[in-house]
């Protein structure tokens, strides 16, 4: 055997061992680690370093061979197949935390650029990084996917050790100062001047700010240029460990900050309430109504919140409504530029300002 396997396999998934090592072959074909003309493992080979019978090693060979992408020959080997051309222009990985990956943007985000790169020729796939029970990245997924021939990495939500990791790799990558992975973005919720507009002609002049993590720029962002342009601000950070039943936990703490905020004498109440997270802003919106405070008689309020993603609540909610789907596709053209040579334009979140009962215009006089 003349190259390690570059990947492993997972008895605990629901996807059966057949499947997994065709899956596995055909990734390391297509991606070029397997090129044409040169021998695979052979199937004892493939059984005892990966743990199986070698039922399962000719299963996915099999597979490979109906698909053409392998040549099976008696007494030689199984060769990957001929081709006239590349498969793929080239191939880019996509990077996330598995607390992150089931989460409704980060499914949009890399969805749509899955959906670009494919149609452009690249193989785009996805490392998930699982946790250690001491809260740190495992990053044997990612190890793995490295050895292989990457053109572009492209991290979401990942931490500073993932970068460094890509630069010893020597694999070119999408970075900003943020939690999103997107190079050079634009200012975080876009155009503010219309909200400002409307909650000046409301007579708002003081804001409570309600975020979620440790630290977060993305929060830091939005105080300081709610600050900058003349509202008092008040800002609760509220803290949720990420994990199985983080978006429940989020709303349950979005309730549970609202009702302890305002508990306190309605004189210290902030004119209008912003959640920076959606579904903090969701269960804001039932602690609030627990306290018996109505929107907008009692406080004004907003949110940011994913397009089709706002909260549940009788009235409109005024919101920033960013669209990953269409910020996804935008990266992708972006990362599609720099691989062919052309000059990339800076990547922006896409996002609006959508109006809303819960911060109402004035009628006219």
């Amino acid at each position: 055997m003349t190259k390690p396997i570059p990947f492993k396999l997972d008895p605990t998934l629901a996807t059966n061992l057949c499947v997994q090592m065709a899956d596995g072959l055909r990734s390391a074909i297509v991606s070029g680690y397997y090129r044409r003309g040169e021998m695979l493992p052979t199937i004892v080979e493939l059984a005892k370093h990966l743990g199986t019978s070698v039922q399962v090693p000719r299963t996915a060979i099999a597979t490979l061979a109906a698909e053409d992408l392998v040549s099976p020959r008696r007494g030689v080997g199984c060769i990957v197949a001929g081709h006239g051309k590349s498969i793929w222009k080239g191939r880019i990985l996509g990077i996330v935390p598995a607390d992150r990956e089931g989460t409704y943007h980060t499914s949009a985000f890399f969805g749509e650029m899955r959906r670009s790169f494919t149609a452009a020729g690249y193989l785009f796939d996805v490392a998930t990084l699982d946790r250690l029970p001491n809260g740190s990245l495992q990053y044997g997924a990612l190890d793995m996917a490295l050895r292989l021939n990457l053109d572009f990495a492209f991290p979401l939500f990942c931490p500073a050790a993932i970068l460094k990791r890509l630069e010893r790799a020597g694999i070119p990558f999408a970075t900003k100062d943020g939690d999103y992975g997107v190079e050079t973005p634009g200012p975080m919720l876009g155009d503010i001047s219309p909200f400002l507009s409307q909650s000046r002609a409301c007579g708002v002049d003081r804001i409570l700010v309600v975020g979620i993590g440790s630290k977060s720029v993305v929060f830091a962002e939005v105080c300081k240029r709610f600050a900058n342009a003349g509202l008092a601000v008040e800002t609760i950070l509220a803290h949720c460990s990420h994990g199985p039943g983080y978006l429940e936990r989020l709303e349950r703490t979005g309730m549970e900050v609202m009702i302890r905020r305002f508990s306190r004498p309605r004189e210290s109440w902030p004119q209008l309430v912003f959640w920076a997270d959606d579904f903090l802003a969701t269960g804001g919106l039932i602690g609030l109504s627990e306290r018996g405070i109505s929107i907008p008689r009692d406080v004004y309020a907003a949110t940011v919140a994913n397009k089709g993603f706002a909260p549940i609540y009788p009235r409109s909610l005024a919101r920033f409504e960013f669209d990953p789907s269409a910020t996804g596709r935008a990266a992708a053209e972006g990362v599609i530029a720099r691989l062919a040579g052309r000059p990339a334009s800076p990547i922006v979140e896409v996002v609006s300002y959508i109006p809303g009962a819960s911060l109402p215009a004035p009628d006219p006089a």
